[in-house]
């Protein structure tokens, strides 16, 4: 019966001290992980007083460059009229309030399906129906596209050589 108490004993002793290292070693662990945060940190401040030391010492410099300009430049900002002839020259370059943004659409018709070709896969959206080109072998090109307004495309055909079908020479 002795021998089970003190198996026991040694049992709950190693426990107890491989417990208590483990909090040890998180505790630690905890501590480098501040540790490196506070490095971090330290080298971003670092860096922000850098660039505000350079800010300041460019400011500083400002009367000076502003005694240069009076002096020998003499360098102005330029006038409105200098890149517009016109207040309504302006005006037309702001963006209407009321206008949502404006989208570009582009469009390509596709021809009918030539006989002997696989039907649509299923799932697959369904054909649109709209101009078709005036025959097979035309080709549709894009004219003029429209930007956000209520226009819509204009779209010219072409006539391109027919293509020739299986078996025709």
């Amino acid at each position: 019966m002795r021998q089970y108490v003190s198996a026991l004993l040694w049992i709950a002793g190693t426990t107890i001290v491989v417990a208590g290292a483990q909090v040890i070693t998180t505790r630690a662990a905890a501590e480098r992980r501040a540790v490196t945060k506070l490095n971090f940190e330290l080298v971003e401040n670092t860096s922000r007083v850098r660039e505000l030391e350079a800010e300041l010492r460019t400011r500083a410099g400002l009367p000076e460059l502003q005694r240069w300009n009076d002096a020998v430049f003499q360098l102005a900002a330029p006038q409105g009229g200098q890149i517009l002839r016109s207040p309504v020259q302006l005006a037309s370059f702001a963006a209407r309030p009321d206008a949502g943004p404006t989208v570009q659409f582009a469009v390509a018709e596709i021809g009918p399906a030539a006989p002997g070709s696989l039907p649509p896969a299923a799932g697959s959206p369904p054909a649109q129906s709209g101009p078709a080109p005036a025959q097979p072998g035309s080709a549709a090109r894009l004219v003029r596209t429209s930007f956000g307004d209520a226009q819509t495309p204009v779209i010219e055909t072409e006539m391109l050589p027919a293509e020739p079908q299986d078996g025709e020479a």
